[in-house]
């Protein structure tokens, strides 16, 4: 079991509103029963996003994630990240990404793991030619054997 630890700091010109979707009643649990996650791929045990307004209109979005790997299938889905943004209005820079064994041990990815591209969805649509993504090849994740 690995813990993935990462932190996004994109600077944007402008603001956006996520939409959230209310939960339904039926889905509360009763008080005191602990959901079992022990068969889930991962499971995200920190997902933190901090939003700055500034007053000449720009603002800074930092995003934090605290992800528990549970499978070799949670590592197929956290080995490479990739964080899209717009090129013309943002720019994103990752500050850390870091997996802690089980024995305690840290093993940060070096910034040379980063590497900035065009989306795919450029090449079909050359319209949206300024979304770019940065891919961050995770290091000491790997699968158990």
């Amino acid at each position: 079991m690995c813990f993935l630890v990462l932190s996004l700091a994109f600077c944007l010109d402008f603001s956006t509103a996520d939409s959230q979707v209310p939960s339904t009643p039926g889905e509360a649990k009763p008080a005191g029963v602990k959901p079992d996650y022990s068969s889930e791929a991962f499971v995200t045990e920190l997902d933190s996003t901090r939003i700055v307004f500034e007053n000449d209109g720009t603002s800074t979005r930092q995003s934090t994630a605290r992800i528990r790997i549970q499978s070799d299938a949670g590592v197929q889905r956290y080995g490479v990240l990739t964080f899209r943004y717009q090129n013309s209005t943002e720019s994103a820079d990752i500050d850390y990404v870091r997996v802690r064994k089980q024995d305690g041990s840290i093993i940060s990815t070096p910034p040379e793991n980063v590497q900035d591209m065009a989306a795919d969805i450029t090449r079909a649509a050359p319209f949206y030619s300024d979304v770019r993504e940065k891919h961050v090849a995770v290091k000491g994740l790997v699968r158990r054997g």
